[in-house]
């Protein structure tokens, strides 16, 4: 004798989607905005060459946008990071706890106007080169510079993660488009089966 599974509940099937929105839009959202990327644009305009800096949650979704009217100095500073040792019921162990230190690219303009963006230690000088190049040259018309907070917790595991987002994206708007279809298919098989009654 066959036997069949119960079928969901609703509220069971509820608590399904909630759980996979927040392992695949939620957490990501959080990993991606505690450590963002930041996308640099600087343009000239005659003499003058303005910044404007998006820093974005999942690499693409802004959640800070910041301008500075009139570069005049681009600049950095870092915090150091720290080594301690673990402490546990009041006693230190053997266990060595590193904490990464962080930078900070620095856009100056005009009088005290300030924009701060946090790039990781390990690029913050090659994204400091290349913003100080544009400043520099009087050729480039626009350039964009991809900075990163931190690459290991930000870029990796924030990319991973945000590819989970992205395949929840496509997953959902693919069931909502099939949903469309199957309900049109209903409704004109419904409205020609009406039609040939009325024959």
């Amino acid at each position: 004798m066959q036997t069949h599974g119960n079928r969901p509940t609703l509220s069971g099937m509820l608590l399904q989607h909630v759980i996979v929105f927040l392992i695949c839009v939620v957490f990501p959202g959080v990993v991606t905005l505690i450590a963002p990327a930041t996308w640099l644009t600087f343009e000239r305009s005659g003499e003058a060459v303005h910044c404007t800096t998006r820093t974005c949650m999942f690499f693409v979704v802004p959640f800070k946008i910041q301008h500075v009217d009139q570069v005049t100095d681009i600049s950095d500073r870092e915090r150091a990071g720290t080594t301690r040792k673990e402490r546990e019921f009041g006693r230190d162990t053997k266990k060595v706890v590193h904490a990464d230190g962080e930078g900070f690219l620095q856009i100056h303009g005009v009088g005290d106007q300030l924009v701060e963006v946090s790039v990781s230690p390990v690029s913050l000088k090659n994204v400091l080169g290349k913003s100080n190049e544009f400043l520099s040259s009087s050729k480039e018309v626009s350039t964009t510079i991809f900075a990163i907070a931190n690459w290991k917790f930000g870029a990796l595991m924030g990319g991973i993660l945000t590819s989970f987002t992205l395949l929840y994206i496509v997953g959902y708007s693919l069931g909502f488009l099939q949903w469309i279809v199957i309900t049109l298919k209903r409704a004109v098989s419904g409205l020609s089966s009406s039609a040939n009654e009325h024959r």
